[in-house]
């Protein structure tokens, strides 16, 4: 038997397989596709309603933003929109002095969000209000011991302040001073130093 008729013969054996295989593979490339192309459409139609949620906040209107973080807490919790309209959520409600919901707003973001920034900030945020309601231990407990960036270790030194720890104050105003931090932010920092000594 010479080599083309091995051929054919493997072919005529084998076309079936060849057949739901290259099915296969073209389903699995097309499937693949269609959702990349639903994907990308469901996030433009996010970044629509995000937008439009955003123009009504700028508006005076806070109920868009509210209802839409809620609604997407639930649906799509790590959603970089439902992550961006809760930061807004939680300062409205903190504005409002509900510091319950901006505490549920901010943990959301703490316990969802993949970008380090955001969840430092809201760390921040949610450390300020533990701060305004007294609540001292809890605020350290989320700042940690070594914070991640000059506005957590000033906030650690007024803590510290205010619990009349002055020594670990001046530490912590000394690590923000070793930072990169404006002109403005250092005079107020001196001053805090100031006060102290």
């Amino acid at each position: 038997m010479s080599d083309e008729e091995r051929v054919v013969s493997w072919l005529e054996e084998n076309y079936k397989g060849l057949l739901i295989g290259l099915f296969l593979g073209l389903s699995l490339l097309y499937g693949y596709k269609f959702f990349l192309s639903n994907q990308n459409t469901y996030q433009l139609n996010l970044s629509r309603q995000y937008d439009l949620a955003i123009n009504d906040y700028n508006s005076a209107d806070n109920q868009s933003i509210i209802e839409f973080s809620k609604k997407h807490i639930t649906e799509n919790p790590d959603n970089i929109y439902t992550i961006l309209s809760s930061l807004y959520s939680a300062k409205i409600m903190y504005t409002d002095n509900n510091y319950e919901q901006a505490h549920f707003y901010l943990d959301h973001i703490i316990n969802n969000s993949s970008d380090n920034e955001i969840t430092m900030l809201a760390k921040y945020r949610k450390a300020k209000i533990l701060f305004d309601e007294n609540k001292f231990n809890e605020a350290h407990k989320l700042l940690g011991d070594n914070p991640q960036n000059y506005q957590h270790a000033e906030l650690k030194g007024d803590l510290y302040y205010i619990q009349n720890n002055y020594s670990k104050a001046l530490n912590f105003y000394n690590i923000v001073l070793e930072s990169t931090i404006t002109p403005n932010e250092r005079k107020n920092i001196i001053q805090k130093i100031n006060l102290i000594k």
